[in-house]
């Protein structure tokens, strides 16, 4: 789990009593008086999209070993088990790599060297320019909520004064190819809303996701959420967040 102070500040780590460092736990927060993030808070909610990608991984793994001589059940369950979790680790290290590529663009506007790396920022880039305009955009921005929640946003822009709306994106990378259908799912809308309302935009601000294609470096789609649904996503989002509390049975709500 992730985990932000009331100032905003990250704390997803903690120093344990040996002197290294260990994840935060429901237990640190107690103490420590923090605030879950948004994708925690989601992760109460089932996600049958996430699922249905870890169950083919865990086949694709079953079919590429092979059982050995005299192996049991047993012994090459947990050899395909740990395949399929290499394989959704190497997943989850390269979309932490993209992220970081981007949040050095945005920041630095430095372009990397690599041509594979460069085609996704120049992929991204002429994205946002072409659905959202010219933006100054902020990336890698963190809040806490007084609802007690907290995250930290990949992008966003506030409304200019000739009322241009402002925007919040979220980066999705994913294994895709051109003209991939059926992206988006609704739970992304939902850390969108709770993003939009973390920084305190109204709720005319814009939500989108851009989802970055791991496997063929240069292809992006953006998504934009319809304005219809930002009511139903913020709503959904806050009962989440109900059921996180009394799950947890913790209430970090910010005292202003």
């Amino acid at each position: 789990m992730h985990w932000y102070d009331k100032e905003g500040n990250p704390k997803h780590w903690v120093e344990s009593k040996n002197g290294t460092k260990r994840g935060t736990t429901l237990r640190d927060a107690r103490k420590l008086d923090l605030v879950p993030s948004v994708t925690s808070v989601l992760d109460i909610m089932a996600k049958p999209g996430l699922d249905r990608w870890k169950i083919n991984k865990t086949i694709e793994a079953s079919l590429s070993i092979r059982r050995g001589d005299f192996e049991d059940n047993d012994s090459l369950s947990k050899r395909i088990l740990h395949e399929s979790k290499r394989e959704v680790e190497a997943a989850s290290e390269r979309g932490i790599r993209i992220h970081n590529l981007l949040e050095s663009f945005f920041k630095t506007g430095a372009i990397p060297n690599d041509k594979e790396d460069e085609a996704i920022i120049r992929s991204v880039q002429t994205l946002l320019h072409v659905n959202c305009g010219d933006q100054e955009w902020i990336s890698e921005e963190t809040f806490a909520h007084p609802d007690g929640y907290g995250g930290m946003i990949d992008l966003h822009c506030k409304e200019t004064p000739d009322e241009s709306a402002a925007w919040v994106i979220d980066f999705k990378t994913k294994e895709f190819d051109a003209g991939a259908k059926n992206l988006a799912y609704d739970s992304m809308g939902y850390q969108l809303a709770a993003y939009r309302e973390g920084l305190g935009y109204d709720p005319f601000a814009r939500i989108a996701n851009v989802f970055i294609s791991a496997t063929n470096p240069g292809i992006s789609i953006f998504h934009e959420w319809s304005g219809e649904d930002h009511d139903r996503f913020s709503h959904i989002f806050k009962h989440s967040l109900e059921v996180w509390k009394y799950t947890k049975k913790y209430w970090p709500e910010i005292k202003i």
